[in-house]
């Protein structure tokens, strides 16, 4: 029986939610460090570069640790997904989008992750939600549309960029439900530890074709700082403290906590870029908190 389907009791509840929370502040500041990786290094590059210099610290930890690798079809399968969708193809899609809209919308766009990951986690489970769960989504997921219809823009968004980065976000759905899943049988670390390695190895051939003609010894302070952050603080520990909570809290209990992402990332948009928040992202924004309101009551 899964977390999600079984009542826990809050002294389980509330270390998974704080744990969470600290993913969360994690993942909060990677709009802002992909913006600032951007600025001297081509997207495609910056992608590929986050994941092979987090799998170049994850590999010798795992090794060192003595770390379980997945075992049978079943585990080799979920960690497939996530080297494949969540490691791969959201860093890649999610930079290249970035680097063509303003660090607020994709922080809002962001937003649309817990409707993608409670999806999948009740269908992976074969769960009904609660209506009340489903108007929440409803209610957050108009404030996404708010916001990307919006004629307004803020800074350098475009529409195109806001419709990329929400793609990423389907696919870094499916690869925190993957995780999860993988974390339940060999433990948080090991599945976070193995599948950024097996991701880094994958990625290192494509970084070497991507970055043969980029100038790394021009690249500023800010785009390396933005760089190393996503690698390890948001790569590692990141990943490994969401996988925790979803394992220990549920996935579908945990992710309406992705709703407090965007508050962080537009307060950090506005005192480091300067960018403006328009009337169309405030409106999004406050519709976005009520659908968490409704949903946690789901």
């Amino acid at each position: 029986m899964s977390a999600d389907a079984r009542a826990l009791p809050a002294a389980r509840l509330l270390p998974a939610y704080g744990v969470g929370m600290v993913s969360m502040v994690l993942w909060a500041a990677s709009p802002a460090a992909t913006q600032f990786m951007v600025t001297d290094i081509p997207p495609l590059a910056a992608g590929l570069a986050r994941t092979v210099f987090a799998a170049g610290l994850a590999l010798p930890l795992a090794l060192l640790l003595g770390l379980p690798l997945p075992k049978g079809w079943v585990q080799w399968r979920l960690a497939l997904i996530s080297v494949v969708i969540g490691f791969t193809a959201f860093p890649l899609i999610y930079t290249y989008g970035i680097s063509r809209t303003s660090t607020a919308h994709a922080a809002l766009i962001l937003a649309a992750l817990p409707v993608i990951v409670g999806a999948i986690g009740a269908v992976v489970e074969r769960r009904m939600l609660k209506p009340m769960w489903y108007l929440g989504v409803c209610v957050a997921m108009a404030g996404e549309w708010l916001l990307v219809t919006s004629p307004e823009s803020s800074g350098t968004a475009t529409l195109a960029g806001d419709l990329i980065c929400l793609l990423a976000c389907f696919g870094s759905g499916a690869g925190y439900v993957a995780g999860a899943r993988l974390s339940a049988h060999i433990g948080t670390w090991s599945a976070t530890f193995w599948v950024l390695a097996m991701a880094g190895v994958v990625q290192l051939p494509l970084l070497a074709l991507a970055g043969w003609e980029v100038p790394w010894g021009d690249i500023g302070g800010p785009a390396w700082g933005g760089l190393l952050f996503m690698a390890f603080g948001v790569g590692i520990l990141g990943y490994a403290a969401w996988y925790w909570a979803l394992k220990e809290g549920g996935v579908v209990r945990m992710a309406p906590l992705q709703f407090t992402q965007p508050l962080i990332s537009l307060v950090l948009a506005v005192a480091l870029f300067a960018e403006a928040i328009t009337p169309a992202i405030m409106v999004a924004a406050v519709t976005v908190l009520a659908g968490i309101a409704i949903t946690r009551r789901g």
